[in-house]
């Protein structure tokens, strides 16, 4: 299984709402960094997992672009869903009630996978345009 195949499987296990399927993608040890919620090893993909849940219910990723090259693969993708419950938020703005707001936000992964299993995963997108969307970007 390629590096490439890896990420499509948990794309797929995503999609499909399976989470423990998505988080067994992942190295017991490995490193997960998405924007002000850096963490290291399954329970930190798990704790991700679960607060995309609870904010965007059932939402999708929807890759546009992947690359392989070595042990890393990048992917652009976009994700897809509906702002359907509370979003805690990082920093001084709280807790972010439902919005019931369509969401679609391009971001870029970058991963590291090795022996069939996700060893680093990092994720970046434009914050400001995420929190535009939810109606809270500042004036």
């Amino acid at each position: 299984m390629t590096g490439k195949d890896v990420i499509e499987k948990a794309v797929s296990l995503w999609n499909n709402h399976d989470r423990d399927g998505y988080i067994a993608c992942f190295a017991e040890d490995c490193e997960y960094n998405v924007p002000q919620r850096p963490g290291k090893g399954r329970d930190a993909v798990a704790a991700w997992y679960d607060h995309n849940a609870t904010a965007f219910g059932p939402g999708r990723i929807r890759a546009v672009v992947l690359i392989e090259s070595g042990e890393t693969v990048a992917m652009e993708a976009v994700y897809e869903a509906t702002h359907s419950g509370p979003l805690a938020a990082v920093g001084t703005r709280g807790e972010i009630p439902a919005t019931g707001k369509p969401y679609v936000l391009p971001f870029v992964g970058m991963y590291t996978v090795r022996d069939g299993l996700i060893v680093s995963g990092r994720a970046y997108w434009d914050r400001l345009e995420s929190l535009d969307q939810l109606g809270q970007a500042p004036a």
